[in-house]
């Protein structure tokens, strides 16, 4: 099996990034994050994040602006968002410099279609209420 390559991007699109992951790599699932840095880092109930390792991830275009977030852990987290639009783009827990946390929402659509599989749940005391009715409400296909 030969090396599979994801892209992705921010929201204005002037930062964008491969990740080459090794043939040997299992298919990175979805981990949900229900932790309170993560809601107010990506503005949202949780965030859905691919956990990768660390040399597979390069930036092809732009380079992200750089956040240390205070943990519960004993180093702080490093984010990197786009500075312009102020995509999320990653996290990087201090104590575990050889993974890399990318945001699944900015993956390219056919990455994210093959990446699409629910691995797990995170900090899951913390998740919203509400979170658990998605799928029993009306939803429509757009903003009509």
């Amino acid at each position: 099996m030969a090396q599979r390559t994801l892209t992705g991007r921010c929201l204005c699109e002037k930062v964008t990034y491969q990740v080459d992951l090794p043939a040997t790599e299992p298919e990175p699932k979805v981990i949900l994050c229900h932790c309170t840095s993560c809601k107010r880092y990506t503005g949202s109930s949780f965030s859905s994040n691919l956990v990768l390792p660390q040399p597979s991830m390069t930036y092809t275009q732009g380079a992200p602006k750089i956040h240390l977030c205070p943990s519960d852990r004993e180093l702080p987290v490093r984010r990197e968002f786009c500075g312009d639009c102020g995509t999320p783009l990653t996290s990087q827990p201090g104590d575990n410099q050889s993974i890399i946390i990318v945001k699944w929402g900015t993956l390219d659509d056919e990455h994210r279609e093959w990446c699409g599989t629910l691995g797990a749940e995170i900090y899951c005391k913390r998740r919203d209420e509400w979170v658990g009715e998605i799928g029993s409400v009306r939803g429509v296909e757009g903003m009509k």
